[in-house]
């Protein structure tokens, strides 16, 4: 009889879902929708989850979550916040058996954008409920992994500007406010690229990389990605004067076939990058340092369907080979 008792207990053990929710109790977002995150527990344990809630209280905390979550084998990470919060806890999923799931609460929420996952918490558990986890690759730089995308240039210096100027704290606006005042005058800078083997010698406002489509949300620098096709889409933004910076700003926002005309776009598996001068880097939309000039060269790399994840069952068109 004990022995039925076991076999049974071990069956369901197999069965049950274990989860946990990353989230940040210090930011907004959080005290606006705690309701629902404690609504989120509750239905997930009434489908048979076994799932807590789990606070963060210092930067790091994240990712150590993350990381304890894997070491216990814990089937799901779910992700409350933006897409920093999911850029450090992929730090700790990539190459796991432990999948990602996300509840939207961030400013942009790209990731959720790309794969349809719904902003409010009602549809996005139905997701985690009924979605399929799916693989996925990941970018990989000075050993630090991105989901999204990786900027160079341009772009690096707003995201390392936002943060200095403590404007992040606007959201949207303050990326806009500070992207303009800076993208009139940013100078352009000489790339030596190696692109599997072939090498590119150009002028750049900006270099995206992408393992997806969307940036901030809006633009499609990397319109062809696909993040599990084991290839990373590179375009490279070609020098402008400012009224030409706002037609190719305008062109990007608008998504017009004009695009095509004011960047060289390339794909590759390994892109190995070097500066004449010292440029801003960043990796899903925060800072990620600076890439140094002269040599080693800077390695970026893909890492085929190295992150589990679980997306809608009908996913937003095109973000899937």
């Amino acid at each position: 009889m004990q022995r039925e008792i076991l076999s049974e207990q071990t069956d369901t053990q197999v069965h049950q879902t274990t989860a946990i929710i990353i989230a940040n109790p210090t930011s907004g977002s959080y005290f606006q929708h705690e309701r629902e995150f404690k609504e989120t527990v509750e239905v997930l344990r009434t489908h048979g989850w076994d799932v807590s809630l789990c606070l963060t209280q210092a930067a790091g905390d994240a990712r150590r979550l993350a990381r304890e979550a894997v070491e216990h084998n814990v089937n799901v990470v779910i992700a409350a916040g933006g897409d920093g919060t999911i850029n450090e806890i992929i730090q700790e999923l990539a190459n796991s058996e432990t999948a990602l799931g996300v509840l939207p609460n961030g400013t942009v929420n790209v990731w959720a954008r790309e794969t349809g996952i719904p902003f409010d918490h009602h549809g996005a558990r139905e997701v985690l409920l009924h979605g399929p986890t799916r693989r996925i690759d990941l970018g990989l730089t000075q050993e630090r992994y991105f989901l999204l995308m990786a900027g160079i240039g341009f772009d690096g210096e707003v995201t390392h500007a936002v943060e200095r100027k403590s404007a992040k704290r606007f959201g949207v606006l303050g990326y806009l406010v500070v992207g303009t005042w800076l993208g009139l005058g940013y100078p352009s800078f000489r790339a030596f690229l190696q692109l599997d083997g072939r090498v590119i010698k150009t002028r750049a406002l900006q270099i995206i990389i992408g393992n997806t489509r969307l940036y901030g949300g809006a633009i499609k620098y990397t319109w062809n990605a696909k993040c599990d096709d084991g290839l990373l889409d590179v375009c490279i933004l070609r020098p402008r004067n400012i009224w030409g910076r706002i037609i190719v700003g305008f062109d990007f926002l608008l998504g017009r076939k004009e695009r095509h005309q004011w960047v060289r776009y390339e794909t590759c598996k390994t892109l190995k990058l070097r500066l004449p001068r010292t440029v801003a880097m960043q990796l899903d939309g925060d800072p990620a340092g600076h890439i140094s000039k002269g040599y080693p060269p800077t390695t970026i790399t893909i890492a085929p369907q190295a992150l589990k994840v679980i997306v809608p069952e009908q996913p937003a068109e095109n973000i899937f080979s």
